[in-house]
């Protein structure tokens, strides 16, 4: 017993000492803690002891600056410049500080700001190297990469050994196509800093970039080999091993990186990635689905989720209720909001991955009676009727909905019965409205840092989204082209209109989509789209904007489907964006084409054979009377029609199908554009960072 009260005595004093010694560290101390962990990246574990140090020292310059230094690392660009102020109290002056100052902002946007700050220490410090690379970085926001590049020759003229200068050189002269000179500067960066594991991890990604994946595996084992703790150099190497199909090799390096960090979502999407090339759907389904867990914002590994489910799984599959929930939930934030676009999009997506979800369904035909579209309101009333499960004798709430809507079913029979489907006896459901055939095309880069396939996943989403346009069929080949010449040659050969080559360019905070649409009969460039987005739901926001890009260029387009006299009725109606007294020009079937170099189509003078003045519309057919052109009548059902005219008015162009006249430009004169046309990225004065200077940032 006198031998465990020894003890707990000595374990007493020992804690107390302990509690004395962590009480009687000084700030110093805390400081030189924080850099050593801040060396090592340990960015949140440094912030706290340069915390502790200022608790101690609330004058401590350095201490703040340094905590400036971390928090810009965490991508906290406000704060940081908080802190630098608080440093700049104690120490004015400095140039650190005042770089600092300049990259925090132009992380926030603040580029005039940020030259000012640049431009002012080179008048008092001519050789600030560390500001010409902050001016570089602006250039390189303006597009200005040959400015940029001078400026870091500068920089290497100062320091020929300046890592950052050789580096970024590299990734400049990759960026400009110059891959001699890349190897120049990445030999030269090597030779200098051989010991050093980031260049050895962005020599490895300018040979990836190069196709030269072998030397990237050599490069990125050396990165791992040098600092074992370099996460995304593993991600790199496994990225690398993947685009060489070796799977079994890439799993193992992303079930590493789990166990060591959960949180490593780069090693669930590649391990996913793995298991469908090899025909584990199930494996990757499991995969991805615990990641989105994990990180539910993760929309692309998102999209590649619910694209195998669509593909891979039965439509009876209870799973996929889950799975669509995260698009119900969105949907209906999005309707609360009156954000109509945004919330069909998440409700049809939800449908996409669960169509027999009564209640996403259900909410989805509120939205098109809101709408004012009660015939495809009642079409998804009826549909819901007639595949809904039966209901328990128990559950009075749910008999009692059924009749209401069985009820509502019977109301909405009887107000359609005088429309324009009843008084030509026509059935809009088997109208066949396909006029645009556009190809999707996509050139696979050996490796993405961050979503492996990304461009393939985007262009199969793309084609998912475009599934609700009647008048536009997408098709996407599976594989990536060798370039221009083969998706034209597929385009032409395949009896498409347009083509469209895409790219897909993406950071952590910021995902871009770049496509060039041409001329699938002439090969001609037509229009170049450059859509980016950050923030919440940039992916979809930026796959949405894609698409009301092709279909603001696209002419509506339909044909005379039923003729009395000179009554006539056309396949194209409100959801068109059809109105009454809309201009349609009949054209002779066949005779119309689209135009060699710009949006639009164009016939020959004696194919025009009359005009079609709307009278009366209906959701998906329009009725009009017919002006013929010359003597004879050589109108026949078949015919086309494009719009030669519309009225001004204030309602919305549709969404979901072409919005352009005859001639490629807006069919409604006047008429209010979609939401996201008024909030564009350059409107709300955000700057796109493109992927290089991300890079060229991450370099110390």
């Amino acid at each position: 017993m006198k031998d465990m009260r020894k003890i707990g005595m000595v374990l007493a004093l020992c804690v107390a000492c302990a509690v004395v010694g962590a009480q009687t560290q000084t700030a110093r101390q805390f400081y030189e803690r924080g850099l050593e962990r801040q060396r090592q990246g340990d960015y949140y574990g440094a912030g706290e002891d340069f915390h502790e140090a200022l608790r101690l020292n609330a004058s401590y310059a350095d201490a703040w600056l340094h905590l400036a230094q971390v928090t810009y690392e965490l991508d906290d660009y406000n704060l940081t410049l908080t802190y630098l102020d608080s440093a700049e109290k104690y120490a004015r002056d400095r140039a650190e500080i005042q770089n600092l100052r300049g990259l925090a902002y132009i992380a926030t946007g603040r580029l005039d700001e940020a030259r000012a700050v640049f431009d002012a220490m080179l008048k008092k410090a001519p050789n600030d190297v560390q500001a010409r690379f902050g001016l570089a970085e602006l250039d390189l926001f303006a597009g200005r990469y040959d400015a940029a590049k001078n400026r870091y020759v500068d920089a290497l003229k100062r320091q020929a050994d300046n890592r950052k200068a050789l580096l970024s050189l590299a990734l400049l002269s990759a960026e400009t196509g110059n891959d001699a000179a890349a190897q120049e500067y990445v030999q030269q960066a090597l030779h200098f800093h051989s010991g050093d594991a980031q260049v050895h991890y962005l020599a490895a990604y300018l040979a990836a970039r190069a196709g030269n994946l072998d030397e990237a595996e050599r490069r990125a084992r050396a990165a791992v080999q040098i600092n074992g703790d370099f996460t995304k150099a593993y991600v790199l190497l496994a990225s690398v091993l993947f685009a060489q199909a070796r799977y079994d090799e890439v799993t193992d390096i992303c079930d590493y990186l789990i166990a060591r960090e959960r949180k490593t979502i780069s090693a669930w999407y590649l391990k996913g990635l793995c298991q469908t090339k090899q025909g584990k759907n199930e494996d990757a389904i499991a995969t991805w689905a615990t990641a989105l867990t994990i990180d539910e914002n993760d929309e692309v590994m998102r999209a590649a989720l619910e694209l195998l489910v669509t593909q891979t799984t039965q439509v009876e599959d209870r799973r996929r209720a889950q799975w669509s929930a995260y698009h119900l939930k969105k949907g209906r934030d999005y309707a609360k909001l009156f954000m109509g676009e945004e919330a069909r999009y998440e409700y049809q997506r939800a449908l996409k991955i669960d169509p027999n979800n009564e209640r996403a369904r259900t909410e989805f035909a509120a939205l098109l009676s809101q709408a004012g579209l009660n015939e495809l309101y009642l079409q998804q009333l009826k549909f819901i009727s007639e595949h809904g499960q039966a209901v328990a004798e128990t559950d009075d709430a749910e008999r009692y909905r059924k009749i209401k809507m069985a009820d509502t079913i019977e109301a909405y029979d009887s107000l359609l019965k005088y429309s324009l489907n009843t008084a030509w006896d026509i059935d809009p459901f088997y109208l066949d409205k396909t006029r645009w055939h556009v190809g999707l095309y996509y050139a696979n880069s050996p490796v993405q840092l961050l979503h492996g396939e990304v461009e393939h996943i985007s262009a199969q989403m793309l084609r998912d989204i475009f599934n609700g346009v009647a008048i536009t069929s997408v098709e996407v080949r599976n594989q990536p082209v060798g370039g221009y010449g083969e998706a034209f040659r597929l385009a032409r050969t395949g009896g498409m209109d347009y083509f469209v080559l895409l790219s897909v360019d993406e950071t952590a905070r910021e995902v871009a989509l770049d496509a060039v649409v041409y001329s699938a009969r002439t090969g001609v460039e037509v229009a170049r789209f450059n859509t980016f987005r950050t923030g919440n739901d940039k992916y979809a926001s930026v796959l949405r904007s894609f698409r009301r890009n092709i279909l603001d260029m696209l002419p509506v387009r339909g044909k005379i489907i039923a003729r009395s006299v000179n009554e006539v009725l056309v396949d194209i109606g409100k959801v068109e964006g059809m109105a009454e007294n809309a201009v349609l020009d009949v054209i002779k079937a066949g005779a119309v084409r689209t135009k060699d170099g710009s949006p639009g189509v164009e016939f020959g003078k004696d194919d025009a054979l009359g005009t079609i003045t709307v009278t009366r519309v209906g959701e998906e057919i329009a009725q009009g009377k017919l002006r013929q052109k010359g003597f004879y009548d050589r109108v026949n059902v078949g015919d086309e029609v494009l719009v030669k005219s519309m009225p001004a008015e204030d309602g919305s162009v549709a969404d979901t199908a072409p919005a352009a006249d005859e001639n490629g430009q807006p069919a409604k004169k006047g008429g209010k554009k979609p939401k996201d046309d008024r909030s564009t990225a350059e409107k709300l004065g955000l700057v796109r960072t493109p992927a290089i200077v991300d890079l060229i940032r991450s370099i110390e």
